[in-house]
């Protein structure tokens, strides 16, 4: 969601390369967002190849307001406390623990800060996934019931590798057991909302 979406989702994450050795799980998120990006990198050229444009880009940021259901995954929770934490710094990471630690008042994605998502690199799987061709969305507005067909549909294959892929962090000891996971839609369960979860003890976390 916002943020130069069509130029980023061919890219690869930061390397973080010290981090990653420190923290294995990291690693995966990382590869994780690789292959989601790669699906919608392959969708959005789909759609190009069909005469639509993109019409999501940075400043662009009504679906973080209208979009009261984001689900996060434990994995990319982690990635965001320690983005958050330990990657943030100035003037930036003092509006956003501000920010956090009154979330429960703030009518958008707590992390939206002047129209631009403040953990991009860590942005959720739900958030690169929503993409809109040809016309932003207007504000309220929730493409995906208002015009489903303007909304990038991910591509399956690399959105159930992803899914699968994450849930080696649960410790799902094989690659059938995680496809199948993903297939019954039980990977889900572990999901939670962005927006209904206690951001104020990361504000705190920052604060330290």
């Amino acid at each position: 969601m916002s943020k130069k979406k069509h130029d980023d989702s061919a890219q690869t994450p930061p390397a973080f390369a010290e981090d990653v050795a420190r923290l294995p799980w990291l690693g995966l998120l990382l590869e994780v967002y690789r292959t989601t990006d790669e699906g919608v990198a392959q969708g959005v050229r789909e759609g190009e190849r069909k005469g639509r444009t993109l019409a999501c880009a940075r400043g662009c940021a009504a679906c973080c307001r209208s979009h009261t259901d984001i689900p996060v995954y434990p994995l990319e929770l982690a990635g965001i406390a320690w983005y958050v934490a330990e990657q943030l710094h100035g003037a930036l990471r003092e509006t956003l623990r501000l920010q956090l630690a009154q979330h429960r008042a703030t009518p958008s994605c707590p992390f939206l800060v002047d129209e631009a998502c403040a953990i991009h690199p860590l942005r959720p799987m739900a958030c690169r996934h929503f993409n809109v061709f040809d016309r932003a969305c207007a504000e309220g507005e929730d493409a995906f019931h208002t015009r489903p067909a303007d909304v990038l549909k991910p591509v399956a294959f690399h959105k159930d590798k992803a899914l699968a892929m994450m849930l080696r962090h649960h410790e799902v000891p094989t690659d059938a057991e995680r496809k199948a996971r993903v297939a019954d839609g039980s990977v889900h369960t572990l999901a939670q909302s962005l927006r209904d979860l206690r951001w104020e003890s990361l504000a705190q976390r920052m604060a330290r």
